[in-house]
């Protein structure tokens, strides 16, 4: 007896060695992942986070210290480890402390934390549940050890819950014997079932096993085909193992404490087989329940020491391992208690999503957790690094935040032609040219059987065709916080009719070959509208009718005048000729000249100004010759019209002009403008002789240009024709606007402005 104490005492020391120390608080990525964000079309990473804080085995133990039984060695053990959070601490999830980094290349973008809720707290939602691989060892050493372990293992088929997954394996020395395949909590019957088949432990198959080798395949069998009697869209995020045994490996070397240590990485990865390193790491948790055989002998003794290492040294803490030492007939009583224990860890779980608008272009992810600014400070965990995540990159959905992309279109409908904006978070930043959006005509429908169909064939087809119908449109302008996009200008965007009127969009990445979601459920659905009028082309046309309408009524408007007096004909060769126009203007004296005086081909006395203003009998005859006068030239002897052997003009003699007005004569008649009494339009004039205006062609009478009631002037601008200063009343004279001069203008300029 003083022998077993000793050796179990030292075998106790080599465990409490291992997990001596209180570690400090640490954080554990569980599980990543990636389906519900492929599912739903959002980027949205589902992960399974624990943060706990590991307890010294040798405080735990401490209280069995001074006992001699091994039995009661034993015993004790048993109600240490069975005590609840016996063996960690939990430690509450701070959302605003808490980080999720995933690398893209050279960079690290930060994942926004979405929702958490405790692992026991969502059993509602999907996939939250366990997959319970359980092992129970029916090898002739187990003998009457096998009815305890059947008891635990119904205890824990027992209390499954609705998304949890169980498959029972019973073994003997070289194989399985029974095997009840993956099966639903509806399906939990077949499991009984298997259960129950098997009665007692099986005869002896040989002289030596490797339980370690044993416990190693079942766990590549069992989890390596979930997938083949499980739809992936219902497999647990979370797996453990259940193994009962006597942990006898019957001399083997593998089977002891240090082959356990190595076996415990495997599990620590969760890659199942091992070496698969395609598959998503997924670290899994071993409950290990040791049923020791009765010891009799010192030999016997020595082996259950080191089952016992084997089977204690299974078990992970960190990862949510649990060991419990159940002797022969208490199967029944501590099954409850162990699963209870076991479902309490789990329970303190954290299930966080992460908006995560980015990925790694390859396969494999890079996934760091980290907790600021908490006391005490949570050590973080940067084991997932260059994992593969179980899904190919480009069937990512892009991170368009749908609800504000819908309001801001609920705000500003799209219109054939058009844009509009998508907001969200991208990875394009100012590549614009990467960004594209694509159109789904009215009337099209997604195949049924491709919804919420991720495939990159698929997705990929389904934008080439969008593309070939034109159904695209480029963007304008990126940022990663929203984009601007033209719209096609083709009305087969728009499905439904006046209010109920919207266009279906799927978002592209040219370089990441992703795209938001595609399948009629989740495609971004936004208000639109037929294409408005165009009021700036509708204005300029509008303008462009009124000045050719107001053209065309000038035009007429100088027809009517024309009408009224006549249009003066074409002026004969300057030097003879019946006076200029024929019978004369409307209202002027009579004669043949245009005013009726002597004058422009209507008279002998020339060109004077007596023939534009006064008029005169002179000009009556139309029929009598026009005889040029002699030739007079200027007392400028450096003159060009010096004179010569032609003949000279005699300048004629100015009529006297009215009362208040200085004498005029032609050459110094002040030059400025004036505003034409036909088309209003500002034209060169000289005052006191007819005029025609330069913009319509009309002619202008000289009274509209000469000196008019209460002395003022109708010039805007007066300029003489020799420099000096212009003549005229000084009120109207110093003056540039025609509106003060307007006042003192004759009754015909006054009513051709309608005044």
């Amino acid at each position: 007896m003083k022998v077993r104490r000793l050796v179990f005492a030292a075998t106790a020391a080599l465990g409490l060695a291992s997990s001596a120390a209180s570690a400090q608080p640490r954080g554990r990525l569980v599980r990543i992942d990636p389906w519900a964000g492929v599912d739903s079309g959002k980027p949205v990473l589902t992960s399974v986070i624990e943060v706990t804080q590991k307890k010294a085995l040798s405080d735990l133990l401490a209280p069995c210290r001074d006992i001699r039984s091994q039995e009661a060695m034993l015993s004790c053990w048993s109600e240490q480890y069975e005590k609840p959070k016996a063996q960690w601490t939990p430690f509450p999830l701070l959302p605003n402390n808490t980080r999720l980094t995933v690398k893209v290349g050279d960079d690290t973008r930060m994942a926004r934390l979405e929702n958490h809720d405790t692992w026991g707290k969502a059993q509602t939602q999907p996939r939250i549940g366990t997959a319970w691989l359980i092992v129970l060892d029916a090898s002739q050493g187990m003998g009457g050890r096998f009815r305890d372990a059947r008891e635990i293992a119904h205890e824990f088929v027992g209390k499954m819950r609705s998304s949890d997954i169980a498959d029972v394996m019973i073994f003997d020395d070289q194989q399985v014997i029974k095997h009840s395949d993956w099966k639903a909590f509806d399906k939990r019957a077949d499991l009984v079932n298997a259960l129950n088949a098997i009665q007692s432990a099986t005869g002896n198959r040989g002289k030596g096993r490797s339980l370690f080798d044993q416990v190693k395949k079942m766990a590549s069998d069992g989890f390596g085909t979930i997938g083949n009697t499980i739809p992936l869209e219902k497999v647990p995020m979370h797996q453990a193992m259940v193994v009962l045994s006597n942990g006898s490996g019957k001399y083997d070397a593998a089977t002891s404490g240090p082959g356990a240590e190595a076996f415990k990485e495997v599990f620590r990865k969760g890659r199942f087989p091992e070496e698969n390193t395609a598959l998503p790491r997924q670290p899994t948790p071993i409950i290990s329940i040791w049923l020791p055989n009765r010891g009799g002998d010192i030999i016997k003794t020595l082996t259950q020491n080191n089952d016992f290492q084997f089977m204690q040294s299974l078990v992970d803490p960190d990862t949510g391992g649990f060991f419990d030492v159940v002797q022969e007939g208490e199967g029944q009583r501590k099954s409850p208690v162990i699963v209870d224990r076991v479902r309490d860890r789990f329970d303190a779980m954290y299930v966080v999503r992460w908006r995560v608008a980015c990925l790694n272009p390859s396969v494999s992810q890079s996934f760091e957790l980290l907790f600021e600014n908490t006391n005490p400070a949570i050590a973080p965990d940067a084991s997932f690094k260059d994992v593969p995540m179980a899904v190919d990159p480009t069937r990512w959905p892009i991170d368009v935040d749908f609800d504000k992309t819908r309001k801001e279109a609920d705000a500003n409908p799209l219109y054939p032609g058009g844009t509009f904006r998508v907001y969200g978070e991208f990875c394009w930043g100012s590549e614009k040219q990467r960004a594209k959006a694509y159109f789904v005509p009215a009337g099209t429908k997604p195949n049924p059987k491709q919804t919420n169909n991720r495939d990159p064939r698929a997705v990929q087809q389904a934008i080439q065709q969008l593309a070939a119908q034109n159904m695209i449109g480029a963007a304008a302008e990126t940022t990663d916080a929203y984009a601007v996009f033209n719209v096609p200008d083709d009305e087969k965007i728009l499905e439904g009719q006046g209010d109920n009127a919207v266009a279906r969009v799927v978002i592209g990445d040219e370089k990441s070959k992703r795209a938001s979601a595609l399948d009629e459920k989740t495609v971004l659905t936004l208000k639109a509208s037929k294409k408005p009028l165009n009021w700036l082309l509708i204005a300029a046309i509008g303008g462009g009718v009124l000045v050719f309408l107001i053209l065309l009524a000038l035009l007429f408007r100088g027809g009517g005048n024309k009408r009224r007096g006549g249009a003066p004909p074409a002026a004969p060769p300057f030097g003879g000729g019946p006076g200029y126009g024929g019978p004369g203007y409307p209202g002027g004296p009579p004669g043949g000249g245009y005013g009726g005086g002597p004058g422009y081909g209507g008279g002998p006395q020339g060109y004077g100004r007596q023939g534009y203003e006064m008029g005169g009998a002179a000009g009556a005859s139309s029929a009598s010759p026009y005889t040029p006068p002699p030739h007079v030239p200027r007392a400028d002897a450096s003159s060009a019209y010096a004179p010569g052997p032609r003949a000279s003009y005699a300048q004629p003699t100015p009529p006297t002009p009215p009362a208040g007005v200085p004498p005029l004569i032609a050459s110094e008649a002040p030059v400025g403008e004036i505003r034409c009494p036909h088309c209003a339009m500002l034209t060169m004039a000289r005052a006191g002789v007819p005029n025609v205006c330069f913009s319509c062609g009309q002619p202008i009478e000289a009274g509209a240009a000469s000196t008019m009631k209460g002395g003022g002037s109708a010039l805007v601008h007066s300029f003489p024709a020799d420099g000096r200063a212009p003549r005229g009343p000084a009120s109207c004279r110093a003056r540039d606007e025609f509106a003060e001069c307007i006042d003192v203008a004759p009754r015909g300029l006054r009513s051709a402005f309608g005044t």
